[in-house]
Protein backbone atom coordinates (compact mmCIF):
# COMPACT_ATOMS: atom_id res chain seq x y z
CA UNK A 1 0.00 0.00 0.00
CA UNK A 2 2.60 2.25 0.90
CA UNK A 3 4.64 1.29 -2.34
CA UNK A 4 1.54 2.53 -4.45
CA UNK A 5 0.97 5.87 -2.48
CA UNK A 6 4.35 6.72 -3.06
CA UNK A 7 3.40 5.93 -6.97
CA UNK A 8 0.50 8.05 -7.05
CA UNK A 9 2.70 11.08 -5.47
CA UNK A 10 5.52 10.66 -7.67
CA UNK A 11 2.78 10.48 -10.98
CA UNK A 12 1.01 13.90 -9.48
CA UNK A 13 4.61 15.38 -8.64
CA UNK A 14 5.56 15.26 -12.65
CA UNK A 15 1.96 15.79 -13.85
CA UNK A 16 2.56 19.13 -11.74
CA UNK A 17 5.78 20.03 -13.39
CA UNK A 18 4.75 18.78 -16.70
CA UNK A 19 1.80 21.36 -16.88
CA UNK A 20 3.77 24.11 -14.63
CA UNK A 21 6.56 23.80 -17.86
CA UNK A 22 3.42 23.82 -20.43
CA UNK A 23 1.93 27.08 -19.59
CA UNK A 24 5.05 28.51 -19.27
CA UNK A 25 5.71 27.42 -23.05
CA UNK A 26 2.51 28.41 -24.34
CA UNK A 27 2.39 31.97 -22.01
CA UNK A 28 6.08 32.55 -24.31
CA UNK A 29 4.76 31.65 -27.14
CA UNK A 30 1.75 33.29 -27.05
CA UNK A 31 3.85 36.41 -26.04
CA UNK A 32 6.00 35.76 -29.04
CA UNK A 33 3.00 35.91 -30.84
CA UNK A 34 1.40 39.26 -29.84
CA UNK A 35 4.51 41.24 -30.28
CA UNK A 36 5.10 39.84 -34.27
CA UNK A 37 1.35 40.67 -34.97
CA UNK A 38 1.92 43.98 -33.84
CA UNK A 39 1.67 46.82 -36.39
CA UNK A 40 2.39 50.49 -36.14
CA UNK A 41 2.95 53.80 -38.18
CA UNK A 42 5.55 56.50 -37.41
CA UNK A 43 4.37 59.85 -36.24
CA UNK A 44 6.37 62.22 -38.12
CA UNK A 45 5.31 65.38 -36.56
CA UNK A 46 7.02 63.80 -32.82
CA UNK A 47 10.03 62.98 -33.54
CA UNK A 48 12.89 64.03 -31.39
CA UNK A 49 17.25 64.33 -32.13
CA UNK A 50 19.31 64.86 -29.31
CA UNK A 51 22.61 64.86 -29.07
CA UNK A 52 24.82 64.89 -26.24
CA UNK A 53 28.80 66.14 -25.92
CA UNK A 54 31.59 66.02 -23.25
CA UNK A 55 33.80 68.68 -22.25
CA UNK A 56 36.66 69.22 -19.37
CA UNK A 57 39.10 66.49 -18.31
CA UNK A 58 36.18 65.19 -15.93
CA UNK A 59 33.88 64.65 -19.21
CA UNK A 60 31.20 66.78 -18.38
CA UNK A 61 28.22 66.10 -20.80
CA UNK A 62 26.57 69.35 -22.37
CA UNK A 63 23.32 68.42 -24.09
CA UNK A 64 21.16 69.52 -27.29
CA UNK A 65 18.48 69.08 -29.93
CA UNK A 66 18.38 69.41 -34.02
CA UNK A 67 15.00 70.86 -34.53
CA UNK A 68 14.82 70.18 -37.99
CA UNK A 69 14.88 67.16 -39.70
CA UNK A 70 13.11 64.66 -42.74
CA UNK A 71 12.68 61.32 -43.14
CA UNK A 72 11.75 58.90 -45.90
CA UNK A 73 9.94 55.46 -44.98
CA UNK A 74 10.22 52.40 -47.03
CA UNK A 75 7.73 50.58 -44.96
CA UNK A 76 4.35 52.97 -44.40
CA UNK A 77 2.95 50.53 -41.50
CA UNK A 78 4.36 47.19 -40.24
CA UNK A 79 6.59 46.11 -37.24
CA UNK A 80 9.36 47.92 -35.80
CA UNK A 81 11.52 46.06 -37.82
CA UNK A 82 9.82 46.95 -40.48
CA UNK A 83 9.63 50.42 -40.25
CA UNK A 84 13.09 50.84 -39.06
CA UNK A 85 14.97 48.93 -42.09
CA UNK A 86 15.66 51.14 -45.64
CA UNK A 87 14.49 54.22 -43.05
CA UNK A 88 16.05 57.26 -44.07
CA UNK A 89 17.04 60.94 -41.80
CA UNK A 90 18.51 64.08 -42.95
CA UNK A 91 19.38 66.55 -40.15
CA UNK A 92 20.34 70.33 -41.40
CA UNK A 93 22.82 71.28 -39.06
CA UNK A 94 21.97 74.68 -39.19
CA UNK A 95 19.04 73.60 -36.51
CA UNK A 96 21.30 72.77 -34.11
CA UNK A 97 19.99 74.11 -30.50
CA UNK A 98 22.75 73.86 -27.97
CA UNK A 99 19.90 76.32 -25.37
CA UNK A 100 22.42 79.32 -25.83
CA UNK A 101 22.43 81.27 -28.83
CA UNK A 102 25.69 82.53 -28.79
CA UNK A 103 27.04 78.58 -29.04
CA UNK A 104 24.86 77.84 -31.55
CA UNK A 105 25.99 80.17 -33.06
CA UNK A 106 29.81 79.03 -32.77
CA UNK A 107 28.86 75.91 -33.43
CA UNK A 108 27.15 76.72 -37.20
CA UNK A 109 29.57 79.00 -38.14
CA UNK A 110 32.85 76.97 -36.36
CA UNK A 111 32.29 73.79 -36.46
CA UNK A 112 30.04 72.76 -39.29
CA UNK A 113 31.49 74.84 -41.39
CA UNK A 114 35.06 73.46 -41.16
CA UNK A 115 33.11 69.97 -40.63
CA UNK A 116 31.89 70.49 -44.01
CA UNK A 117 29.03 69.01 -43.14
CA UNK A 118 25.34 71.10 -43.95
CA UNK A 119 22.98 68.05 -43.47
CA UNK A 120 23.56 65.24 -41.79
CA UNK A 121 22.37 61.57 -43.65
CA UNK A 122 21.32 58.28 -42.38
CA UNK A 123 20.19 55.76 -43.54
CA UNK A 124 19.68 52.20 -41.77
CA UNK A 125 21.03 49.19 -43.17
CA UNK A 126 19.59 46.35 -40.49
CA UNK A 127 17.38 45.92 -38.13
CA UNK A 128 17.30 42.60 -35.96
CA UNK A 129 16.52 42.32 -32.32
CA UNK A 130 17.02 45.66 -30.78
CA UNK A 131 20.27 46.24 -32.49
CA UNK A 132 20.97 47.25 -36.13
CA UNK A 133 23.16 49.15 -38.03
CA UNK A 134 23.09 52.64 -39.85
CA UNK A 135 25.16 54.44 -42.67
CA UNK A 136 26.14 57.66 -41.45
CA UNK A 137 27.27 60.44 -43.78
CA UNK A 138 29.13 63.45 -42.58
CA UNK A 139 32.21 65.81 -44.29
CA UNK A 140 31.95 63.45 -47.66
CA UNK A 141 32.55 60.47 -45.21
CA UNK A 142 29.92 57.57 -44.79
CA UNK A 143 30.63 55.36 -42.38
CA UNK A 144 28.38 51.95 -41.14
CA UNK A 145 27.71 51.95 -37.22
CA UNK A 146 26.13 50.22 -34.71
CA UNK A 147 23.02 51.29 -32.70
CA UNK A 148 20.45 49.56 -30.23
CA UNK A 149 16.78 50.84 -29.71
CA UNK A 150 13.66 49.96 -27.62
CA UNK A 151 10.39 50.46 -27.51
CA UNK A 152 8.43 51.63 -25.03
CA UNK A 153 5.09 53.39 -24.27
CA UNK A 154 4.59 53.04 -28.24
CA UNK A 155 7.81 55.30 -28.78
CA UNK A 156 11.25 53.70 -30.62
CA UNK A 157 14.35 55.21 -28.76
CA UNK A 158 17.40 54.53 -31.01
CA UNK A 159 20.89 55.08 -29.39
CA UNK A 160 24.18 55.30 -30.76
CA UNK A 161 27.49 56.53 -29.79
CA UNK A 162 29.45 58.85 -32.59
CA UNK A 163 33.08 59.03 -32.81
CA UNK A 164 34.29 62.18 -34.97
CA UNK A 165 37.52 60.96 -36.00
CA UNK A 166 35.89 58.58 -37.73
CA UNK A 167 34.57 61.40 -40.21
CA UNK A 168 38.05 63.48 -39.92
CA UNK A 169 36.35 65.74 -37.53
CA UNK A 170 39.34 67.31 -35.59
CA UNK A 171 39.87 70.55 -37.38
CA UNK A 172 36.73 71.11 -36.68
CA UNK A 173 36.86 70.14 -33.11
CA UNK A 174 40.35 72.45 -32.99
CA UNK A 175 38.35 75.42 -34.07
CA UNK A 176 35.30 75.01 -31.90
CA UNK A 177 37.79 74.40 -28.82
CA UNK A 178 39.93 77.47 -30.01
CA UNK A 179 36.45 79.56 -30.11
CA UNK A 180 35.38 78.22 -27.07
CA UNK A 181 38.30 77.87 -25.35
CA UNK A 182 37.36 79.50 -21.72
CA UNK A 183 34.22 77.74 -21.53
CA UNK A 184 36.33 74.28 -22.39
CA UNK A 185 38.41 74.91 -19.67
CA UNK A 186 38.00 73.00 -16.73
CA UNK A 187 39.28 72.85 -13.07
CA UNK A 188 42.80 71.83 -14.10
CA UNK A 189 43.07 74.61 -16.48
CA UNK A 190 42.92 72.12 -19.59
CA UNK A 191 40.49 73.12 -22.27
CA UNK A 192 38.76 69.87 -23.76
CA UNK A 193 36.46 68.59 -26.01
CA UNK A 194 35.79 64.89 -26.66
CA UNK A 195 35.36 63.46 -29.94
CA UNK A 196 32.88 61.42 -28.96
CA UNK A 197 29.09 62.10 -29.30
CA UNK A 198 26.07 60.49 -28.00
CA UNK A 199 23.25 60.36 -29.98
CA UNK A 200 19.21 59.38 -29.23
CA UNK A 201 16.66 59.71 -31.60
CA UNK A 202 12.66 59.19 -30.56
CA UNK A 203 10.52 58.32 -32.99
CA UNK A 204 6.78 57.79 -31.56
CA UNK A 205 4.45 55.64 -33.15
CA UNK A 206 0.84 54.65 -33.45
CA UNK A 207 -0.46 51.01 -32.91
CA UNK A 208 -2.75 50.06 -36.05
CA UNK A 209 -3.90 47.03 -34.22
CA UNK A 210 -6.33 48.98 -31.76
Amino acid sequence: MKLILRSLVFLFIISMFWSCNNSAKELREGKNEISKNQSFVIDDSGITVAWTAYKFTDKIAVTGTFDDYSIKKHSKSGSVENLLTKLRISIPTHSVDAMNAIRDFKLRSSFFDAFNTSTINGTILKVNESKGFVRLKMNKISKNIPFTYSLVNDTISIFTKLDLKKWKGEEALSRIERECVEHLKGADGISKLWPEIDVEIKIPLRNTNN
